[in-house]
């Protein structure tokens, strides 16, 4: 039979709880990195449900699973909903248009807490790099805590049951021997999973199960173990100086959970077992600090706050880094707001009686209702400034038509170049520079919209055309004319080769070539590639003896690195020019794109009104002279281009050409952008395959 020992409140549990908190909160808004405070909050969160569970197991001889729920929701649901509301009203006002949608899709996972599984799916996902920080990532942890809470409750009816069908003596015994092996399973899946595809594991709930299954170890045998005073101060001191280093020793967003992972969670282990054995100048007494633990009561909330706080900072005042005054003062107010959030909205509703709680739950609800019906009558609103936008290109089309008539015969010429690949006069592109024209006039036509830029993509993406992040199998897929081609065309290489799929699929369709992609984000046309863990090698390899065997008429690809601006062709991407040549496959090869180092869509949003504000020196976004151009002993297999000079001056490279939006990003060309220079290289890959065909 098992009867629970009178409790004693953990001061100490409450000071740790603040510390992690406040490291949390002090790594993020300053140091740009993660500190693995969380990890101390699942343990400690296993360590006080655990005891809550045997608690009241022990008063009531059951577990009353309505009134677990009820309690849980009572206790979770009023700061993380609040939080997430006012969050979700300050994100119409401060973040741009185009993060709507996806900000819309955070919240509702934070309200409903799998926001861990929208994070880990979006962590596989290339384009979702450079989506800016959402206001909700912080509810990862919370949406993890919520589901290991319902394990916790299936976890401990099943001890209940064998307790009981097998007449156990102790329950407490039962419940330590479930509890240790899912720990063993939760461990040993952490470490294995972490070393495949460690962005998805960080937000996985079952890579993280295990470090609350140490707290609810420690909390069916720490009040059987007594820790001398002298070993209970190294405890203490190891564990809370070993926590505070852990950001410092550790990346942790690149490595945990894992091994890695247990150096917070063993951290707070020593800091349980020390309990308060040591007084006088013992990490105890610092932890049990009176303010300290007042502020431990507070720490969920100031938690969820910091984060939402730190991510407007950055929108309104548009800064790379915080200042020391300002990171003091996103701390204070995160805490005023934590307080105001405990004591004037979660406290009131957790004492409020059960039979009231379902109207609480109906009104909140309602309110989230509203708030996306809210969004859903925007988006329709957006729908129909898309119909208007498109009306207005119909009639600047049918403009077009009337100046055609009245061209003289070089215009006509022009103009019938225009046609035949489609290119509007009035959003031509990279084809303004036939044009007697700047790069960009005031037109009030740019295409894409700003709020679908971010969208208009490479078909290769929503096709499921390239290869995932962490894989190596080669995706091969087809564009152009598939049926009837006279000549196959082959694209390799990452995001930087993807972008001109739409060009070359433009220019497949009009002259009869079939365009075969072999596509991996991050790896380049280059043996040995440091990119991408790893991933880059044997996918190359493989794509590359693809190649061969296919036996394409030409190979296209892109010559250089432009993100680093190196002054140099990489000696790699010799070796694979040479290797070509070898096996006789021509290469047609592009100068990179320039690397803007700011998301241009919302540039262009935040400077509706004079766009060329976010346009970039040219000495600053592109080196000078091209590598290519002081590259020796190319081999005869290769054609080069540089199309820089459609989008960039002596001076500066534009975000807005020939009324056109060029990026979707920060250096990825949009697919209505990369479709208008079918006309411009187009003819260039014509007369080679021409050469090749004689």
């Amino acid at each position: 039979m098992y009867v629970q020992k009178k409790k004693r409140f953990r001061l100490e549990l409450e000071g740790l709880r603040a510390v992690a908190a406040i490291l949390v909160a002090v790594y993020h808004i300053w140091f740009n990195r993660i500190s693995g405070g969380v990890d101390v909050f699942f343990v400690v969160s296993g360590f006080l449900i655990t005891t809550s569970i045997l608690s009241v197991y022990a008063k009531q001889k059951k577990l009353n699973i309505i009134a677990y729920v009820v309690k849980l929701l009572k206790r979770l649901m009023p700061t993380a909903w609040f939080v997430a509301i006012i969050t979700m009203v300050l994100s119409i006002f401060i973040l741009p248009m185009t993060n709507r949608a996806a900000t819309v899709q955070e919240f509702v996972a934070s309200l409903l807490y799998f926001e861990n599984w929208k994070l880990a799916f979006s962590s596989v996902d290339y384009l979702a790099e450079n989506n800016s920080a959402s206001p909700f990532q912080q509810f990862w942890a919370l949406g993890i805590q919520f589901q290991f809470y319902l394990i916790w409750l299936v976890l401990f009816t099943l001890v209940i049951f064998i307790y009981h069908a097998f007449r156990a003596r102790n329950i407490k015994k039962v419940a330590a021997l479930i509890i240790t092996l899912t720990v063993i399973a939760s461990f040993s899946f952490s470490v294995y999973f972490t070393s495949v595809n460690q962005p998805f594991a960080y937000y996985h709930t079952f890579t993280r199960l295990w470090e609350f299954g140490i707290g609810g170890l420690l909390a069916l045998v720490a009040a059987n173990i007594t820790v001398h005073k002298n070993v209970a101060f190294v405890f203490g001191w190891a564990g809370l100086l070993g926590l505070i280093a852990c950001g410092i020793i550790f990346q942790v967003g690149n490595v945990f959970p894992g091994f890695a992972a247990l150096w917070p969670v063993m951290c707070a282990v020593l800091i349980v077992l020390a309990g308060d054995s040591a007084k006088k100048g013992s990490a105890y007494a610092v932890l049990s600090f009176k303010p300290l633990v007042k502020f431990g009561g507070i720490s969920y909330a100031f938690y969820l706050w910091h984060w939402p706080i730190l991510v407007f900072y950055y929108a309104l005042f548009d800064v790379e880094q915080v200042s020391v005054l300002a990171g003091l003062g996103i701390l204070v107010l995160s805490a005023v707001l934590a307080y105001i959030t405990i004591n004037f909205i979660e406290k009131p509703i957790r004492t409020m009686d059960v039979k009231t709680m379902p109207a609480f739950i109906t009104i909140a609800s309602l309110m989230t209702i509203v708030l996306l019906g809210n969004f859903y009558w925007q988006h329709k609103e957006q729908e129909r400034i898309a119909q208007v936008a498109a009306e207005t290109e119909r009639i600047l089309q049918e403009k077009e038509e009337a100046r055609k008539k009245a061209a003289i015969k070089e215009q006509r010429e022009l103009e019938k170049k225009f046609k035949d690949w489609d290119i509007s006069f009035n959003n031509p592109g990279a084809m303004v520079k036939f044009l007697d024209e700047p790069m960009y006039t005031s037109d009030e036509t740019i295409t894409p919209a700003v709020d679908v830029a971010k969208q208009d993509v490479s078909p290769v993406y929503p096709d499921k055309c390239i290869t995932k992040i962490n894989e190596t199998n080669v995706v091969i897929c087809e564009y152009g004319d598939t049926k009837n081609y006279e000549h196959v065309v082959a694209i390799i290489g990452g995001s930087h080769s993807a972008h001109w799929v739409p060009m070359l699929n433009k220019f497949g369709k009009k002259e009869k070539v079939k365009i075969v992609t072999y596509i991996k984000p991050r790896c380049r046309l280059q043996f040995n590639s440091p990119e991408d863990k790893g991933h880059c090698a044997p996918w190359f390899d493989d794509a590359i003896e693809q190649v061969i065997k296919d036996k394409p008429d030409l190979l296209f690809s892109v010559a250089d690195i432009g993100k680093q601006q190196l002054p140099t062709i990489p000696e790699d991407f010799n070796k694979a020019w040479e290797y070509l040549d070898k096996h006789d496959i021509p290469l047609f090869l592009l100068r990179d794109n320039v690397w803007f180092g700011y998301n241009i869509v919302e540039c262009v949003e935040e400077n509706a009104g004079d766009p060329t504000k976010c346009k970039k020196p040219r000495n600053e976004a592109i080196a000078e002279p091209s590598p290519m151009s002081l590259q020796t002993n190319i081999p005869d297999n290769i054609t080069y281009m540089d199309v820089t000079d459609y989008y960039c001056d002596d001076e500066y490279c534009y975000p807005v050409v020939g009324n056109m939006i060029t990026h979707f990003d920060s250096n990825h060309f949009t697919s209505t952008f990369s479709e208008t220079f079918a006309p411009i290289i187009g003819p260039e890959i014509k007369a080679v395959l021409e050469k090749i065909s004689k």
